[in-house]
């Protein structure tokens, strides 16, 4: 799983939303169309791995429950694409995550993993991902969604570099927080709408 971690380009080349503009990260599944828009974002960061345009109409298809896009304006500015791995049901497995320039230093990536995992709460106990070492972002991010709800991560290696062909490749070390308490989840939720400071919300 890759977040960016330096600034991506974007194809609008529009300024930073303003503190008074507000994202919308969808609280449904996604709808037809969305692997298109997933697909746009991810090849635009310039960071993320190359992938066919089929595999996110593939997750926006058969994972909709499980990934989410956010909004602002009516233009897509952010994705995270997810699954719950066969025989690990209580876990979301985070694929990869996407945010556009134009949303960039609002949190948006940890307020749509909260919100995913609002929307799959009480089914889900873990929330999962891999990064890599140099990754900072991710690593921040996913330590932070710990301390949110209040629970443990574990950080161990789940894929060596050495595993993969072609050029190096760092390890990819799997993340797992939790357990999560839907109490807490909620409770969470209701303190993030309190404050309101960061202009995000889930619709």
């Amino acid at each position: 799983m890759t977040l960016p971690r330096t600034g991506s380009s974007s194809a609008s080349g529009d300024p930073p939303p303003s503190d008074g503009e507000t994202i919308k990260i969808r609280r449904s599944r996604l709808e037809y169309g969305d692997g298109g828009t997933m697909w746009r974002l991810a090849r635009e960061s310039g960071v993320l791995e190359e992938n066919a345009e089929y595999t996110y109409h593939m997750f926006s298809h058969f994972f909709g429950e499980t990934s989410t896009v956010a909004d602002l304006d009516g233009v897509a500015v952010g994705f995270v694409a997810g699954f719950r791995p066969p025989y690990r049901e209580d876990s979301l497995f985070v694929w990869q995550i996407a945010v556009d320039e134009r949303a960039r230093g609002r949190g948006l990536a940890a307020a749509m993993l909260h919100g995913l995992i609002q929307r799959l709460s009480p089914r889900i106990h873990y929330l999962e991902a891999t990064v890599t070492p140099s990754n900072e972002a991710s690593t921040r991010t996913f330590r932070k969604i710990a301390r949110d709800l209040d629970t443990s991560v574990t950080e161990e290696v789940l894929f060596p570099g050495t595993r993969f062909h072609g050029p190096s490749h760092e390890d990819e070390v799997l993340f797992r927080i939790g357990p999560i308490d839907p109490d807490r989840v909620a409770e969470h939720a209701k303190q993030v709408a309190e404050q309101g400071t960061r202009n995000l919300v889930v619709e």
